[in-house]
């Protein structure tokens, strides 16, 4: 596993975290690592979001922005080289 994984699969965690635990899309990541196409769509929407959030703070906006980028960039990319794909 690559700082990269971590990441991302923290990223994933922290969004199930913020009001998606209870859904069966978080059982099936926490049992098997799995996440379904909706659930993708899901957390580009949400990884998307923590970046215009970050550029709206007025403290700090231009680091967290970035952070906030970065983060997205590696999620997506984890994604993908898993094989993950989001609704059409």
């Amino acid at each position: 596993m690559t700082n990269l994984d971590t990441v991302a699969e923290g990223l994933v965690d922290q969004f199930f975290a913020q009001g998606q635990s209870a859904t069966a899309q978080a059982r099936r990541w926490t049992d098997t690592g799995e996440l379904d196409r909706l659930t993708v769509s899901q957390l580009r929407l949400w990884a998307a979001n923590r970046v215009l959030d970050a550029g709206a703070r007025r403290t700090s906006a231009g680091a967290a922005r970035a952070t906030a980028l970065r983060e997205r960039d590696v999620l997506i990319g984890w994604l993908e080289a898993h094989g993950y794909r989001a609704l059409a």
